[in-house]
């Protein structure tokens, strides 16, 4: 049973050299091949039609300026647009981290006093602006 593998390896790399031995190199094949390539730059030549193309008129060039401009603002569009939609979800983002952090600590020490939460303002009387522990020495900011 082994040696079943080996005859069709065998095989495989007789034909695999008999393929290679028909792609020789033949000079004739090559002269034929450029006979055809000089036969058809001649007729290309005779006939006038050549691979260039003719000077763009002045509409030609302003089209292709406006095509290039409106390419190049279709480009800077689609960049900002994904700048745009970058700030838009980290700002979502945050909002979004806010809003947890606001309903766990309500959730822990309850909701503040509706209303105005220091009805004497920044400084209450009695208070310092240095310290807001510290008494007052008796004028506030």
């Amino acid at each position: 049973m082994k040696i079943m593998p080996k005859i069709v390896l065998a095989l495989t790399a007789f034909a695999a050299i008999g393929a290679s031995a028909q792609t020789v190199y033949s000079g004739q094949s090559d002269q034929e091949r450029r006979e055809r390539n000089r036969e058809e730059a001649l007729s290309t030549y005779r006939t006038g039609t050549t691979t260039t193309t003719a000077p763009m008129t002045t509409a030609e060039r302003k089209e292709r300026v406006r095509e290039k401009t409106h390419e190049a603002a279709d480009s800077t569009r689609r960049v900002t647009h994904k700048s745009a939609n970058a700030v838009r979800r980290a700002g979502h983002k945050t909002a979004v981290k806010a809003r947890d952090i606001t309903a766990r600590t309500n959730a822990k020490f309850g909701t503040a006093p509706k209303g105005n939460a220091n009805p004497e303002g920044i400084n209450p009387v009695g208070v310092s602006s240095a310290s807001p522990t510290a008494p007052s020495a008796g004028t506030t900011k």
